[in-house]
């Protein structure tokens, strides 16, 4: 079967839009029909059926967009792997893409010198759902923020350790002490992510340990909204020290030296121990565990590395 057939029926079922699908492939709408005839023709099946003015798979034709993903994926595969390496895509998967969102960018920078046409997607996944996504191949690597993790149908990369720490607004009441125990947190307005988060459950463990009685002010589901609401005066908040060097730095927030065993997870990179690493991907692995993003030279240095 051609493969340009699949790509159509993955647009169609993506625009749900016979014309929008032709449009977005440059191809007449009457080619776009064409072809989707005859995957009907070789399946025996009706593909898409019109509802509301939008053409929505039957469940047959659901069946068959799944078979197609995976083949139109296995095809990107094969050209990075057999084709050169210098085109085709990979797709990171994660619940901390706040954190990412700071860690990613210097690495990417020096990954797109080595690959300018290799394209990365980053997909946003739900609180302990990274390694599920990556056994389902779902995504192509994984980044998780926990205690160091096991799992034999898995490969796991320390990347860093990345220390938590509480911050508040600097004229906030504690700001003035040198050093504060958990007991002092008594009584305070605390910002928190979402329950479910390792962040939080961090937090939450210390202050649970300690009968810290406190109000929970906001529950939010992002750092950069938690940093914004802890600079105007509304909370305590325990944060990634990675995401807030800025506004330490600047003097928007202070960190509260507080004498307790350092919060630390670690960042790791993970993926199938079965699946077959693409150049780019290794290129990638490798740049990510063999450089820091703290030190812009590592990161010139590690731009040089050529594909394993």
């Amino acid at each position: 079967m051609d493969l340009t057939l699949y790509k159509t029926l993955l647009e169609v079922a993506k625009w749900q839009n016979f014309t929008k699908a032709s449009e977005k492939l440059g191809y007449a709408q009457s080619s776009v029909t064409s072809q989707i005839q005859k995957l009907e023709l070789e399946y025996g099946v009706e593909i898409f059926e019109r509802i509301d003015k939008k053409m929505r798979p039957t469940p047959a034709g659901e069946i068959l967009l799944r078979y197609a993903a995976k083949m139109m994926k296995m095809f990107e595969e094969s050209k990075i792997n057999v084709a050169g390496q210098t085109t085709g895509s990979f797709m990171i998967g994660t619940h901390e893409t706040t954190l990412f969102s700071y860690m990613l960018p210097p690495f990417l920078g020096a990954f797109k010198k080595n690959f300018p046409n290799i394209t990365i997607s980053i997909n946003e996944l739900l609180e302990n759902d990274t390694t599920r996504a990556l056994k389902a191949g779902e995504c192509d690597l994984g980044f998780i923020v926990d205690r160091e993790m096991n799992d034999p149908d898995l490969i796991f990369r320390t990347i860093q350790e990345e220390e938590f720490v509480i911050v508040a607004a600097p004229d906030h009441p504690l700001a003035v002490h040198g050093a504060i125990v958990p007991e002092d947190l008594n009584g305070a307005e605390i910002l928190m992510s979402i329950s479910g988060g390792r962040c939080r459950k961090l937090f939450e463990t210390m202050l649970r340990k300690h009968n810290v009685q406190y109000t929970l002010t906001y529950e939010i589901n992002n750092y950069e909204t938690i940093k914004k609401c802890a600079m105007h005066g509304l909370g305590i908040c325990l944060l990634p020290r990675t995401t807030v060097t800025s506004e330490i730095k600047n003097g928007q927030l202070t960190i509260l030296p507080l004498s307790y065993p350092h919060f630390k997870l670690s960042v790791q990179l993970c993926y199938h121990a079965k699946r077959q690493l693409s150049v780019p991907m290794n290129n990638f692995i490798h740049l990510m565990c063999a450089t820091t993003p703290h030190e812009q030279p590592y990161l010139e240095q590690a731009s040089k590395v050529l594909p394993l």
